[in-house]
């Protein structure tokens, strides 16, 4: 019997004796304590454990259930972990979000103002791309050094940037990290479905809302405090540390984390490849890292990685580089809408059964749900992170920074409604209500932010945005929590998740060119129409130029950059009900004592 079996029955011993026999003092090995455990069981009496949440009888039990429990992490050993993984987590959503200022000030240092969209760009793209591969290695390789490498890759990438002395070479260092990042995330979701109980997990993943939001504020303005007063460099310098940290606490403190045994029929299928790729001259053993690495799915991952390049391409350049019907943002969309249903095809009828994107997943409306109420979500938090703080440097002539303060109503209530409602979930073991009604919240806040004007009460934007940031913090990570609860194998959590994580970032990212479409088409016909004698290219393109016009002009331009960004907002409307009824495809489960191997246990 393993140590940590012999650990948690010795507890639940001694708790059952503090309680009931408080007279006695024991020294029994471990053949009694089974003994007694089974007579409490047998009088209908529950034992208790460290935490002094109720247990099972000890009768009552499966092996397997035993087993399953014994690699739950409590007290300082999860809180440990956990603060790791919270490290890291706060790293890549600190990364998406430092930059903003400090972008244009990196472009003008290498000459290169028309690569700027490259700098973001490279970043997301190959965190897209690898998002859904990392899910599928998590299913192969030990979670624990599959986390570990994503951070060193992460690591590595962030001191490419900070030592690059050219714009290619800080291009690519973006690039190198967006592939760790993609596996922190969802490494740290697979760890945590791993060594926490279901019912634990909300109020955890309601963190990492939490942690998203605060990093919205905070970015900015380090980025901003380190471009003007220090250097640019320290944006990415800053990493290092916080991820040294990470990895301490995750190499001395997380014991290994074993992926479930291959199933036979991918073992099988690599068999087989590797006999049609080598003419039958080589095939490793079944747990070498060579036939592991050869049972991944290579070739969906490259026409994953050729779909997003297309539609970033695509997103990026057209109304900015090139007009929408110019030849290269066509081609862009020509070469996108090929290669998707390639790559469906590919997936069903040619990849086997190890493959990034598992279509039979798609059956349960759970998982479809989800990850379109991810997609949603993420449309309506990017949306107001990246317009709002325009609205007050546009109306307001408010600073980059003084406009990072101005959202904290919006980013705290995102932090506080994602961690709340985490909490109410643990409590009740119902996630269903958030995720369905939440999103009501997000309509109303962004419907009342459509009624805004240059004049509107700061009271009337805080609790607007508060409003707004309801709807997102209520659903932001509980899309996660119903997939896990719905799975039924734990083999499945980490593609999973990864899905769903992925709709999130696709979502994000379309919702971004969306809103920048409509907010540069209303800008361009409202700076016409309300600011004709307004020099129209400069202040299409900069917001810092509004106050340095003629007063006699300043009005007009203002309008119309906020009948501009009215239009942006009124996106949010239509997201949220989105979000809602994707919703209601999700299965209303209680989470609570719900025993699904693994990651649903």
């Amino acid at each position: 019997m393993s140590a940590p079996l012999d650990s948690t029955i010795a507890s639940q011993a001694t708790a059952i004796e503090a309680h009931e026999l408080d007279d006695r003092t024991s020294t029994h090995n471990v053949e009694k304590v089974l003994s007694q455990e089974s007579t409490y069981s047998k009088t209908g009496r529950r034992s208790s454990d460290e935490d002094g949440a109720a247990a099972l009888p000890a009768d009552s039990r499966t092996q397997a259930q035993i087993e399953r429990d014994s690699k739950y992490l409590r007290g300082s050993k999860l809180a440990l972990v956990f603060t790791g993984m919270l490290l890291s987590v706060f790293l890549i959503a600190l990364d998406q979000t430092i930059l903003a200022p400090a972008i244009p000030v990196i472009a003008s240092k290498f000459d290169a103002l028309d690569q700027i969209g490259w700098i973001v760009s490279a970043y997301f793209l190959t965190q897209t791309a690898f998002l859904l591969l990392y899910g599928q290695i998590l299913t192969l390789a030990d979670r624990k050094w599959t986390y570990l490498a994503a951070i060193v890759i992460f690591e590595l990438g962030s001191l490419i940037c900070a030592v690059a002395h050219s714009v290619e070479v800080l291009i690519f260092g973006r690039a190198f990290a967006g592939v760790g990042a993609a596996g922190i995330f969802v490494s740290v979701l697979s760890i945590i479905a791993e060594v926490t109980r279901l019912e634990d997990r909300p109020k955890l993943l309601g963190l990492f809302g939490a942690v998203f939001g605060v990093s919205s504020v905070v970015g900015p303005l380090l980025g901003g405090a380190f471009t003007d007063h220090v250097s640019w460099r320290l944006c990415f310098y800053i990493n290092l540390p916080v991820g040294a940290v990470t990895v301490a606490a995750i190499v001395f403190i997380l014991g290994p984390q074993p992926p479930p045994p291959m199933r036979e029929d991918v073992a099988l299928w690599t068999e087989r490849k590797f006999t049609r790729w080598t003419f039958g001259r080589w095939s490793p053993s079944r747990s070498s890292l060579a036939f592991r690495a050869f049972a991944l799915d290579w070739i969906g991952t490259i026409l994953m990685l050729g779909i997003i390049t297309c539609l970033v391409l695509a997103l990026q350049w057209g109304g900015v580089k090139y007009a929408w019907s110019a030849g290269p943002v066509v081609a862009c969309f020509v070469v996108f809408a090929v290669l998707i249903p390639a790559f469906v095809g590919f997936e069903w009828k040619l990849a086997g059964p190890s493959r990034i994107m598992p279509l039979e997943y798609f059956n349960g409306r759970t998982q479809v749900g989800a990850t379109l109420a991810a997609f949603f979500t993420m449309f309506v938090l990017l949306v107001a992170t990246y317009y709002l703080p325009t609205f007050f440097q546009a109306t307001r002539f408010h600073s980059a920074t003084k406009s990072g303060i101005d959202i904290l109503p919006f980013m705290l209530s995102v932090v506080f409604a994602s961690g709340a409602a985490g909490g109410l979930i643990s409590w009740t073991g119902y996630y269903w209500p958030f995720v369905v009604f939440g999103p009501v919240f997000s309509c109303i806040g962004s419907g009342l932010l459509y009624t805004v004007d240059e004049h509107s009460s700061m009271a009337k934007l805080i609790g607007y945005q508060i409003l707004v940031g309801v709807g997102v913090g209520c659903v932001l990570q509980n899309t996660l929590i119903a997939v896990q609860a719905d799975c039924k194998d734990e083999s499945e959590v980490p593609q999973r998740t990864a899905i769903v994580t992925f709709g999130q970032l696709v979502g994000g990212t379309i919702g971004i060119a969306i809103g920048s479409s409509i907010f540069g088409t209303r800008l361009g016909s409202a700076l016409r129409e309300f600011a004709p004698e307004a020099p129209f290219q400069l202040v299409r393109n900069s917001v810092e130029a509004i106050p340095t016009l003629p007063v006699e002009l300043q009005p007009g331009v203002v309008h119309a950059y906020t009948l501009a960004l009215r239009d942006v907002f009124i996106i949010g409307v239509a997201a949220g009900g989105c979000t809602s009824l994707c919703a209601l495809m999700i299965r209303n489960l209680n989470i609570k004592g719900r025993d699904l191997m693994g990651g649903g246990a």
